[in-house]
């Protein structure tokens, strides 16, 4: 089949995409990724070895009737340039990943009668997916519970999230090593999602400066947040690195003993598939505050400390993340609950799926 991944704007569905795409292309399918070339997935696609193809499309204005109006006509504006485009590359199935920019894709396909499908990565589906859904002959759910927060005639299968392989085959030794860490001391990572996170970074830079830790520190600030966090730390003291944007997360994991981070599901599914212990910080900017529920689903587990942004007061945090840190029996408890979650054959299953859906 000749595929079209059609999404983007974050890592949550970006990194799902790449998975499912490189699942596809190992059985001999040709994938091609149509996104936004100013987001992530216009840096990641190409340097992954796809053929990425741009279009311009608009975000949905949250409040105006006039503006709704002119986002209606721009919408109709991209679904034309998608339809060319699908046209042109001879698209036999579309995946719908989310993102604003998923949606031109998927209603193009449907105008032309080109299979579709999509994929949810998060509890609480985004905008872009809840209007493709209604379109798509397949909806693909990483959490059963969001079905019913979907309106679509179509078929449901409930998949999970897929998480790259790359990102399980690092190696500690070599990773320590990169990053210019020590072997003797444990490591927390710290990491803000593709883009970075302010919150995140404030912990990291207190957890830098602070002396006398008897841990090391990986921090990874995002592009967005490097300039300034280098300007805040000055020179790294031993035992940090300071990184802007990781594209071998594999190395970060692997080097880590805990990770701080958001929750999105893509992250959480990384963590569990590696029995990762972590302390997770939910984003509040999200819909429906769906980072929190996936969060606490891992903390009724044991597998994950969870701390709201409206909880979070950094000197008192940092003296937790001090105490897990010098606690290496409760670490291997939570990663061992974290790792009895994980799941690493979504991408292969969707591969199967799609091919038996679809294939033929």
């Amino acid at each position: 089949m000749r595929v079209i991944l059609a999404g983007g704007g974050t890592g949550g569905h970006v990194y799902p995409a790449l998975a499912m795409g490189d699942a596809l292309k190992a059985r001999g399918h040709d994938v091609l990724y149509i996104g936004d070339a100013d987001r992530l997935e216009g840096r990641v696609a190409p340097q992954r070895g796809y053929a990425f193809h741009p279009i311009a499309a608009p975000r949905y204005p949250r409040n105006g009737a006039l503006g709704k109006v002119g986002f209606g006509f721009s919408l109709l504006r991209a679904v034309m340039e998608a339809r060319g485009l699908l046209k042109e590359l001879n698209a036999e199935l579309v995946l719908g990943v989310g993102g604003y920019i998923s949606a031109p894709t998927v209603l193009a396909a449907w105008t032309l009668g080109v299979p579709r499908c999509i994929h949810e990565a998060n509890l609480a589906p985004g905008l872009a997916n809840r209007l493709c859904a209604r379109f798509a002959n397949l909806v693909l759910l990483t959490y059963a519970e969001s079905a019913k927060r979907i309106k679509s005639s179509a078929p449901k299968e409930t998949v999970g999230c897929p998480v790259n392989p790359k990102v399980l085959q690092g190696d500690r030794a070599a990773a320590l090593e990169r990053y210019g860490l020590s072997t003797e001391q444990p490591v927390l990572l710290v990491v803000g999602g593709s883009l970075g996170a302010a919150t995140l970074n404030a912990l990291a830079l207190a957890a830098a400066r602070a002396q006398g830790r008897g841990w090391q520190l990986l921090w990874i600030t995002g592009p967005r947040y490097h300039t300034q966090a280098s300007r805040d730390l000055g020179e790294p003291p031993e035992g940090v690195a300071l990184v802007d944007y990781e594209d071998r997360m594999g190395d970060a994991y692997a080097a880590s003993d805990l990770v701080v981070a958001r929750a999105g599901s893509s992250t959480l599914a990384e963590l569990t598939a590696l029995g990762k212990p972590a302390l997770l910080i939910p984003s509040p900017n999200v819909t429906d505050n769906h980072q929190e529920h996936n969060a606490r689903g891992l903390e009724q587990l044991g597998a994950a400390l969870v701390i709201t942004e409206a909880e979070l007061d950094v000197p008192r945090v940092l003296d937790r993340v001090t105490s897990m840190m010098r606690d290496p029996h409760a670490l291997t408890l939570m990663g061992s609950a974290s790792q009895a979650q994980g799941r690493t054959e979504v991408a292969e299953s969707v591969a199967t799926l799609l091919e038996d859906r679809f294939g033929g």
